[in-house]
C-alpha cells in the first residue's frame, strides 16, 4: 500500500509542475482556466494522500523536488493525459485497499483522473486539428 501512495504523490508532483508550466505558456483563457482548477483540485490530492501516507508510515513523505524540462504545448498535453490514466489506475488499486473516508477520497480522485485524462486528450485533438 505504502509504494502505491509513493506512486501517487511522484505522479502528483510530476503533474503539478507540467500543469504550471502549462499555465505560463498557454495564451487561451479558457485553457488557463482550466490548469488554475486543475492545480487546484492536483493540490488537494496531493495532500491527501500525503496524509494517507502518514497514517500508513508516521512520517510525511520527503522528495526532492524534480525540475522538470520545458516542452512543448502538445508534450506537455500528452504527459498530462498519461499521468492521470497512471493516477487513475493507482487510485483504483489504493480504492481496493482502503476502507471509509479514505476509500471514498480515493474513489473521488479516480473520478478526478478520468475527467481530467478526457480533458487532456480533448485539448491534444484540438491541438492536432489547429
Amino acid at each position: 500500500m505504502i509504494r502505491t501512495v509513493k506512486q501517487l504523490l511522484y505522479i502528483t508532483r510530476t503533474s503539478t509542475q507540467l500543469a504550471e508550466q502549462m499555465a505560463e505558456i498557454v495564451s487561451d483563457e479558457t485553457w488557463k482556466q482550466q490548469f488554475i482548477l486543475y492545480l487546484e483540485d492536483i493540490t488537494r490530492q496531493y495532500k491527501l494522500w500525503q496524509y494517507i501516507h502518514y497514517l500508513l508510515a508516521g512520517a510525511y513523505e520527503e522528495s526532492d523536488s524534480e525540475k522538470i524540462v520545458t516542452a512543448s504545448v502538445s508534450e506537455l498535453l500528452y504527459a498530462l493525459c498519461s499521468n492521470e490514466l497512471k493516477k487513475g489506475m493507482l487510485c483504483r488499486k489504493a480504492s481496493e485497499m482502503l476502507s471509509g473516508a479514505a476509500q471514498k477520497a480515493a474513489d473521488h480522485s479516480l473520478q478526478q483522473a478520468i475527467q481530467y485524462s478526457q480533458l487532456f486528450f480533448t485539448m491534444i485533438k484540438n491541438q492536432l486539428i489547429h
